[in-house]
């Protein structure tokens, strides 16, 4: 019996410890950042479609000059 007791506190302090939390006050809410991600995401393709467009124009180039220079 004296091992059940022990056994019960510990499962009521784990129980007590996996509630979920309590959301924060209505005022106290953080603003939402989802314009800024977006943004942040858009600036981020943009620059990798830039890069992609100058590796295939270099490699465009590249192309006719061997071919300006094997004919």
């Amino acid at each position: 019996m004296r091992i059940v007791s022990p056994l019960a506190c510990l499962l009521v302090i784990a129980l007590a410890g996996c509630s979920p939390p309590k959301p924060p006050e209505e005022e106290r809410r953080p603003e939402p950042q989802a314009a800024a991600v977006v943004q942040a995401a858009d600036a981020y393709k943009d620059s990798a479609r830039a890069a992609v467009a100058k590796t295939e124009d270099a490699a465009a180039k590249e192309k006719a000059a061997l071919d300006a220079a094997t004919q």
